[in-house]
C-alpha cells in the first residue's frame, strides 16, 4: 500500500512526544513490511524532502509551534504529492486535527484517525487556568476558527476508520465525542525496542528511580514528588531522576521544574533534573536506573512504559488509561491509582526492598514486549485497519 501520514510531530525535528514516537515506529514497521510510506511533518529548522534509510520519504515544512496553523500549508504539500503518486490511505492524529485541510483538498482519500489524546482531554487533566483558556480562544479567533467548534471531534467524526491504541482511550472518546463504535478498532501501537535497551542487564543495582516524560500535571510528576520523602524515609540512599522537558505548573508564575524544585527543596541532593534528552539517549538513561515510575493521571497508551519494560526495569505505572493494558498483571510490573503519592511510594519501596522480585518483573516485562508489540503482529492489525478505511470510502462512492 501507499500510505501517507500527516503529523506535526516527527523526529528528529519535532520529537515532541508520544505522537512522534508512534509515527516513527509505525513508519519503520510499515516499510519493513513492504509498504510505501511518506510522512508530511513540521520542522522548526528546515523545509524540504528526504528519503530515510528505511526508504520512507519525509516532507517537512518549516513551522513554529502553533499546530493550529500547520494543517493548512501541509495540506498543499500533501495534495501536490498525491497528484503525483496517488496514495491509498491517509492517517492523521486526533490531537490538532493535523489532516483536516488535506481531506478537503483530496476528498476521495480514505482517512484513518489515530487516537492519541486530544486537546480536550489534555486540558481537562492539566487543569488550565482561566487566563490560559481565554488566551487559547483568542488565538483561535485570530485564525478564523471558532473555539466553540471542536475541530478535533469534527475531524474524527469524518474519518473512515478510527484506530485506538487502547480500549481506555477508545471508550473515553466514544463517550465524549459520540464516535461510531463500529468505526473504532483497538490495537496497540507498534514498538521496535532499541537494540541497546535489550542488552541492558536485568540485575542492575543502581539504587535509582527514574521518571521519563514531560514534566506536566497530567504525567503525575507532582504525585511522584510527594512520594519521594516517603521513599527516602525508608531508603535514604535512593536517587531520583526526572528526565524530560518542563511544562506548565499549577502556579502560573513557575515552570513545573521550578515548582518541583521548590516542593522538593529539602531533598534536592537526592534528585537530578536532566531536561529533555534525544530519543536515542533513552536506553542510556534506562541503563542507570533500576525502577521507572510513570504515575500519569491519564495516559492513552504509554510508550515510556514499553521503553522501561524492554530495558528490563521494574516499572510502576498508572492504572488510569492504557498503561493498565500494557502492565496487564502483577507479573509484569506494578499499577497504582492516579494522584496517590502513598501508593506510589509503597510500590517503589516494595521493589527497593526486594531486588530479586524487581529483576523477575523486569525479565517478564521484556518478554511481554517482544511477544505482544512486535511488527508482525501489530503490522498485520494496522494494515487491516487501512484496508477497512479503503473499503468504507469505496462504499460511500
Amino acid at each position: 500500500m501507499k500510505i501517507a501520514f500527516i503529523t506535526f510531530e516527527y523526529p528528529p525535528d519535532t520529537a515532541d512526544g508520544g505522537i512522534a514516537t508512534y509515527v516513527k515506529q509505525a513508519v519503520n514497521m510499515l516499510q519493513l513490511r513492504g509498504n510505501q510510506v511518506e510522512v508530511f511533518a513540521a520542522s522548526r529548522q528546515r523545509s524540504g524532502s528526504e528519503t530515510e534509510s528505511n526508504g520512507a520519504v519525509i516532507h517537512r515544512i518549516k513551522h513554529e509551534n502553533l499546530r493550529v496553523d500547520f494543517a493548512q500549508p501541509i495540506a498543499q504539500v500533501f495534495a501536490r504529492r498525491h497528484r503525483e503518486i496517488g496514495f491509498d490511505v491517509l492517517e492523521g492524529p486526533d490531537y490538532g486535527a493535523d489532516s483536516r485541510f488535506a481531506v478537503q483538498l483530496v476528498p476521495d482519500i480514505p482517512l484513518v484517525i489515530k487516537l492519541h489524546t486530544p486537546y480536550a482531554l489534555i486540558a481537562q487533566f492539566n487543569k488550565p487556568s482561566l487566563r490560559q483558556t481565554l488566551r487559547r480562544k483568542l488565538n483561535f479567533y485570530r485564525r478564523g476558527i471558532s473555539p466553540f467548534i471542536d475541530i478535533e471531534r469534527v475531524h474524527a467524526l469524518a474519518a473512515d476508520e478510527i484506530a485506538s491504541p487502547s480500549q481506555a482511550i477508545g471508550n473515553k472518546l466514544i463517550d465524549l465525542w459520540k464516535l461510531d463504535p463500529n468505526k473504532v478498532n483497538v490495537f496497540p501501537y507498534p514498538y521496535i525496542p532499541a537494540p541497546e535497551s535489550l542488552t541492558i542487564p536485568v540485575d542492575t543495582l543502581t539504587n535509582t528511580v527514574s521518571f521519563i516524560g514531560r514534566l506536566e500535571i497530567r504525567k503525575g510528576v507532582i504525585d511522584l514528588a510527594k512520594a519521594i520523602p516517603i521513599i527516602l524515609a525508608k531508603h535514604p540512599q535512593t536517587k531520583f531522576r526526572f528526565v524530560g522537558s518542563t511544562q506548565k505548573s499549577p502556579n502560573p508564575q513557575q515552570s513545573m521544574l521550578e515548582y518541583l524544585q521548590e516542593l522538593l527543596q529539602p531533598y534536592l541532593k537526592s534528585i537530578e533534573f536532566t531536561g529533555q534528552i534525544p530519543p536515542e539517549q533513552i536506553p542510556s538513561a534506562l541503563s542507570v536506573t533500576d525502577i521507572c515510575v510513570f504515575p500519569s493521571i491519564w495516559e492513552s497508551f504509554g510508550f515510556v512504559c514499553l521503553e522501561g519494560m524492554s530495558a528490563g526495569r521494574g516499572v510502576v505505572g498508572s492504572n488510569s488509561g492504557g498503561m493498565a493494558e500494557i502492565i496487564s498483571s502483577n507479573e509484569f510490573g506494578r499499577l497504582v491509582p492516579p494522584e496517590s503519592p502513598q501508593k506510589i511510594a509503597s510500590a517503589v519501596i516494595e521493589l527497593l526492598d526486594d531486588p530479586k522480585l524487581r529483576q523477575q518483573l523486569g525479565s517478564a516485562a521484556r518478554a511481554r514486549v517482544m511477544e505482544q508489540y512486535n511488527i508482525d503482529r501489530i503490522g498485520s492489525l494496522q494494515e487491516e485497519s487501512y484496508r477497512r478505511a479503503i473499503a468504507r470510502k469505496k462504499a460511500k462512492v
